[in-house]
């Protein structure tokens, strides 16, 4: 019968850079890091009677009930990057790491099909969520030793339940992104816990051509597609450059 149901979605960043034998004991943590999030949001018994859970391998689906929206946007959140931040040092000393993508929205799914329970509109679209590139950037530009959950919560959800101040998160803690995927393509809003930047190694372009700056040798200055003109001595082998010198972009 169909019904309004809360979605939920995780998946793991990376997962399948890990070796074949790691990934079952990772698909495993996994549920035990969600189940212990619902534990400390209170949401316990609902996480244990859920009718719909589905293996993605790489991370869950569940469909629960509409109230678990509320809890699942807020404290649950940022339950489940206390829970992520707490296994990974156990985690790293086994080679592995785990960090969380989650999606969430609400629509009508029937979640008791005889052959294709689950199977909605409403399924397809936080699937696809969870699959956008900025809830993707949101992990690869943060701290991966920081930051181990970023969420993405559907318009409606955000309109319903943030805006309309039923969560312990402020509008102004979320970003609004545009969720594209595929034919996909709706605002959506993030919200990061534990938000953190990612250190790059400082990178300076060329004509438009990003490179990372390197060190120098004693003897001169490294250059790129770079005109040299100038004054004074100039000992010039290959591209390393001695002496004083002006520089213009060719």
């Amino acid at each position: 019968m169909l019904a309004i149901r809360t979605l939920l979605v995780v998946d793991a960043e990376g997962f399948s850079r890990n070796r074949d034998s790691d990934l079952p004991g990772l698909h495993i943590e996994i549920r035990d890091a969600v189940a212990a999030a619902c534990d400390r949001s209170g949401l316990s018994d609902t996480w244990k009677a859920v009718r719909f859970l589905e293996s993605r391998g790489d991370g869950l689906l569940a469909a629960l009930p509409q109230e678990a929206a509320v809890p699942l946007i807020h404290p649950f959140s940022d339950r489940l990057q206390d829970v992520l931040a707490e296994s990974a040092q156990r985690l790293r000393a086994l080679g592995l790491r785990l960090r969380l993508r989650v999606a969430l929205h609400f629509g009508l799914v029937d979640d008791e099909h005889p052959v294709a329970p689950g199977i909605s509109a409403a399924t397809n679209d936080v699937c696809r969520l969870v699959d956008c590139e900025p809830l993707k950037a949101a992990l690869r530009n943060s701290d991966p030793d920081v930051t181990f959950v970023a969420v993405i919560v559907s318009s409606e959800a955000f309109e319903t339940f943030v805006r309309g101040g039923h969560t312990g998160l402020q509008p102004s803690q979320f970003t609004k992104i545009q969720a594209k995927v595929k034919q996909f393509d709706r605002p959506a809003f993030l919200y990061v816990p534990a938000p953190s930047e990612c250190k790059l190694p400082e990178q300076s372009q060329v004509d438009g051509v990003p490179h990372t700056a390197a060190s120098s040798p004693a003897s001169g200055t490294s250059l790129k597609r770079v005109k040299v003109t100038g004054k004074a001595a100039q000992n010039i082998i290959g591209n390393q450059v001695g002496g004083s010198i002006w520089q213009e972009r060719s």
